[in-house]
């Protein structure tokens, strides 16, 4: 009986990540911790949907013409380090755009605040993220890709690359990266962006490259110092059911919930 590539992922994950966590942790917290069976709900729900937003992104793109042809034959001609290097910039520029409307426009920030609702980062937390967002950031990525005329090749290279380090970056590890950090988000990086008690309304919104962040003027990376508390005033432990409403009984709500 074969195993449905949804149990392999999760078992992946289990063995890659619970054994580091356990012999690096930076927090150290129950590995069940408040709001694991939530966030593996999350994990079910969110293979499913970013299964089939991509295939729905793929007939849009083909509905509307495909790719643009000069950009995609100049795209093709351009060797696979290439293209990868250069679609892990331009996906992550228009994450990290997408990603600050859902800190400053206060309806979006109803359905994003599910993500950082979690007073425990690990690399669970990480599939935490409601519906409707995951698809909006999945499109805002992958569109232009699609219509730049990327390889097949170069896009799941991409993909892998970016559902790997989405789960390093919120991975409970103490390990620091020195240079590293500086040209990939780690978990130094991004603990920050998950701070109760943040020093700027926004700060590191980038997923993959920091320079963004540094550009944009939104990189926050204090020496010797990190932050001791995340989540926000919406309950971590919220049933899953009870997330997929909660933007919509809280339309006429602020950023009350920071």
């Amino acid at each position: 009986m074969e195993i449905p590539d949804v149990i392999k992922g999760i078992l992946i994950l289990v063995f890659v990540f619970v054994p580091i966590e356990k012999a690096l942790a930076f927090h150290h917290q129950k590995l069940l911790r408040e709001g694991w069976f939530t966030d593996l709900c999350y994990y079910f729900s969110g293979y499913f949907i970013g299964h089939g937003t991509t295939k729905l992104l793929i007939i849009f793109v083909l509905m509307s013409q495909g790719s643009i042809p000069i950009l995609s034959k100049f795209v093709g001609q351009q060797t696979l380090v290439l293209q990868v290097t250069v679609a892990i910039f331009i996906g992550d520029l228009c994450f990290y755009f997408a990603h600050r409307l859902l800190h400053t426009v206060p309806w979006l920030w109803q359905f994003h605040v599910i993500h950082h609702s979690s007073t425990h980062i690990d690399w669970l937390a990480t599939v935490r993220v409601h519906p409707f967002e995951q698809i909006l950031t999945k499109a805002c990525q992958m569109i232009p890709l699609y219509l730049l005329g990327f390889s097949s090749e170069a896009l799941a290279i991409y993909i892998i690359f970016s559902s790997a380090i989405a789960f390093f970056i919120h991975a409970n590890v103490r390990v620091k990266f020195p240079i590293l950090k500086w040209l990939i988000a780690t978990p130094e990086f991004h603990r920050w962006h998950h701070d109760r008690y943040p020093q700027k309304y926004a700060q590191n919104l980038a997923v993959q490259l920091p320079i963004l962040d540094y550009i944009f003027g939104t990189l926050y990376m204090p020496e010797n110092e990190q932050p001791k508390l995340y989540g926000t005033r919406l309950n971590a432990s919220t049933n899953y059911f009870n997330h997929l409403i909660y933007p919509f009984k809280n339309w006429n709500k602020k950023n009350a919930d920071k």
